[in-house]
């Protein structure tokens, strides 16, 4: 690679890619610990035995997912925010008698999206907080640069890909719950043909040139979330 290209990638992109590792360490980390927290409450003690209930982003950090694919997307595709963490392990036969073993997997898959929801609400309400008191211009924050914008955008999104239907994510486990044993054949197609029909929706626009198919599903989260943001700057 040219040298030119080097200093121009390090000049223009190395702070936008610094701030979504960054936020994503941040955000992985609160989303894995609602996993491992909302297994525990529920009597399993796995995820505190391998130190995964810990707020330490350290400990659910995936070298590829919250690091490497955050960095490169950061350096050569700024406004993409993608990644992911280290799955907590769980064991639903532990879980209290007082929920099915399926509600039980359900609110604990449930629990890392809704985490990511919730820090989007506390950025929210800071940068409304900041802005307010003049600290903040509000409309710095509107686009993919400031990090409280990148962390606010980067939640909403992880939120709704995370409850997207189908496995490994978590919305697969919901939807089983939600399906009940009587369509357990939907859910056994899915989890045996989840990953690669989730492969596909991401390569797929960049591979082949057709329309992204999560880009239809996200681009509306991202431009309510936007909606919302301008809002509360005026």
């Amino acid at each position: 690679m040219p040298a030119g290209v080097l200093v121009a990638i390090s000049s223009q992109n190395l702070r936008s890619a610094g701030i979504f590792v960054i936020c994503m360490i941040l955000s992985i980390g609160v989303h894995e610990f609602a996993h491992a927290y909302a297994a525990h409450k529920l009597g399993d003690p796995v995820p505190e035995g391998q130190g995964r209930l810990t707020l330490n982003p350290i400990a659910h950090m995936d070298p590829i997912g919250t690091l490497a694919l955050p960095l490169i997307m950061g350096l050569f595709a700024h406004g993409m925010l993608f990644g992911w963490g280290k799955p907590v392990e769980t064991q639903p036969r532990n879980y209290t008698r007082k929920v099915t073993m399926r509600a039980g997997m359900a609110l604990v898959a449930f629990a890392g999206p809704l985490s990511n929801l919730v820090q989007a609400a506390v950025a929210l309400l800071l940068i409304f907080a900041l802005s307010s008191a003049g600290v903040l211009d509000g409309r710095s924050v509107v686009g993919f640069d400031h990090p409280l914008g990148v962390y606010y955008y980067l939640n909403l999104i992880l939120f709704a890909f995370n409850l997207l239907p189908i496995h490994p994510l978590d919305g697969g486990k919901v939807l089983a719950w939600l399906l009940g044993p009587k369509y357990q054949h939907i859910d056994d197609f899915l989890g045996q043909y989840g990953g690669m029909i989730l492969i596909v929706l991401i390569v797929a626009p960049f591979a082949l040139g057709v329309p992204s198919v999560l880009g239809f599903i996200l681009g509306p989260i991202v431009a309510l979330g936007q909606q919302a943001l301008l809002a509360i700057v005026g």
